[in-house]
């Protein structure tokens, strides 16, 4: 049986305008989505036919491998428009400025808060909808896969030790063995004086409300970067109480270290088995 090839940006596109953004499944609405292929399952048939395929979180994405939920049942999740409004109308936090707050240092309006040696730790863009989309590039000094979001889709998490993701995507968590860390946490401030009062700000006059705030937090297992409540250190350099506005990245640095993560994920993106089982092989990656 030949092995389907990856599935296309636009097939993702419409499976999440599918449910609205958000699984679909028991009111969960978590924003964070893998996909699903149920009818038929990919043992049977390699495809990508969006007709036959599901938007859900992780969890619900597992259960659902674990046959949790008829075909009927998923047919019934794609097609249900009212609920998908409702779970998109949950989702309306995501449409704000964003401020990030990495370390102990704030970033507002900046669409990459944190990049290390090239790579866009955490980043955010809007979809033509307006909405706010999470990627994550999580680093690690062992040859391991850890965590890829691109736009709000799962893409790579190899084996945790912890992860949250509970429903509406307000958290995220995850740490592995050697504690390589990432914490993730959204609020939404309504006005400045709940801003100032909680990150001790003075001037907020650049900052248009409400808006949402992700608490950024980080570590690389075996090394010094760590990003906390308390404060940034990385390299021997501690940073605190910065602010920076408008700016296309945050916190950015050039370490030099060779970083090993996802070698599995990145052999894969090198090749793609088409189901007449011809190998296409990008040689230039």
């Amino acid at each position: 049986m030949a092995k389907r090839t990856s599935i296309p940006k636009k097939v993702k596109e419409v499976l999440r305008e599918e449910v609205g953004f958000g699984c679909p499944v028991r009111d969960c609405g978590n924003p964070y989505l893998e996909y699903h292929h149920f009818d038929p399952p990919v043992h049977i048939k390699p495809h990508n036919d969006p007709q036959g395929m599901i938007a859900l979180c992780a969890q619900h994405h597992k259960k659902a491998d674990g046959h949790a939920y008829t075909d009927g049942q998923l047919h019934e999740f794609k097609k249900n428009r009212v609920h998908s409004k409702r779970v998109k109308g949950d989702l309306e936090w995501l449409r704000r400025d964003i401020l990030s707050v990495v370390g102990g240092n704030l970033y507002y309006e900046t669409p990459i808060p944190v990049q290390i040696d090239g790579h866009n730790l955490v980043a955010f863009s809007r979809d033509s909808d307006g909405f706010q989309r999470l990627s994550v590039n999580m680093l690690s000094l062992l040859p391991e896969e850890r965590l890829i979001i691109d736009e709000n889709s799962w893409e790579n998490i190899g084996q945790p030790i912890d992860l949250r993701s509970p429903p509406q995507g307000k958290e995220l968590e995850v740490k592995y063995h050697n504690d390589d860390f990432l914490s993730l946490r959204f609020l939404e401030v309504l006005t400045d004086e709940k801003l100032r009062s909680k990150y001790s700000i003075h001037d907020t006059s650049d900052f248009n409300f409400p808006i949402t705030i992700v608490e950024i937090n980080f570590s690389v297992g075996g090394t010094n970067i760590d990003f906390s409540d308390s404060g940034t250190q990385v390299m021997g350099m501690n940073l605190s109480s910065n602010i920076m506005v408008g700016c296309g990245v945050g916190f950015s640095i050039q370490t030099d270290i060779q970083w090993q993560q996802n070698p599995k994920w990145k052999l894969e993106q090198r090749y793609d088995v088409q189901e007449n089982n011809v190998i296409k092989v990008a040689f230039g990656k």
